[in-house]
């Protein structure tokens, strides 16, 4: 009977370690995901912004894709000279949702991650380390960004340990999620940051039918 139960426990246990070693790798070789309609509209957004602001020029965009769930790579960082495009982890704001993000807004203590189009201020050092501020330039959607202290910083939830523990304890294959801000994996930020923060704008996207 001991026999029994403990051959029991063993194939669970490595039928775990073997779901957790084909997520992890999975995981490891994502390319990215970002929808073309969220590219799409990105670009007009930006666009019509540098029309409206001859003086300004923009060097990268970064589209964030939150129709996607938060374990895929759902940040495109576009080099808007050269074309070439970079993927990346982002998490959005644990009141928008849990897998996926699902809910926005603009407001104060919110805890929500912000839609539209957004423009990097200038880069600092704070409680998160190498941080970008950000100024939403949509008044109806993202206004109220520098006054919520939205901001782009690096976390440690943001990465495939945090991932597989989320699967281990239920959570399901979920990044951790910020009080709104765009989080990316600490291994990342010194990139992210060094392609935005001269001329750098972010868009931040969902598709209407995935909203509630």
């Amino acid at each position: 009977m001991q026999s029994t139960a403990l051959k029991i426990i063993l194939t669970v246990v490595l039928g775990i370690l073997l779901m957790l070693t084909i997520t992890a790798t999975g995981l490891l070789f994502d390319a990215g995901r970002v929808s073309q309609e969220a590219m799409n509209e990105a670009q007009v957004e930006l666009a019509g912004y540098l029309e409206a602001h001859p003086e300004e020029r923009a060097r990268t965009l970064a589209v964030v894709d939150f129709s996607q769930p938060s374990y895929v790579k759902r940040m495109a960082l576009i080099d808007l000279r050269s074309g070439k495009c970079s993927y990346y982890r982002v998490a959005h704001g644990k009141n928008s949702g849990e897998l996926y993000a699902r809910r926005f807004s603009d407001v104060p203590e919110s805890n929500m991650s912000s839609l539209g189009l957004f423009r990097v201020t200038k880069r600092y050092f704070g409680d998160h380390g190498l941080s970008l501020r950000l100024d939403g330039l949509d008044s109806l959607r993202n206004g109220n960004a520098a006054k919520r202290d939205i901001v782009l910083h690096s976390a440690g939830y943001v990465s495939i340990p945090f991932i597989l523990v989320n699967i281990v304890t239920g959570y399901g294959p979920m990044t951790g999620r910020s009080n709104g801000c765009f989080a990316v994996p600490r291994h990342d930020v010194d990139e992210v940051v060094r392609m935005l923060a001269d001329g750098g704008f972010i868009y931040a996207w969902a598709a209407e039918g995935d909203m509630r």
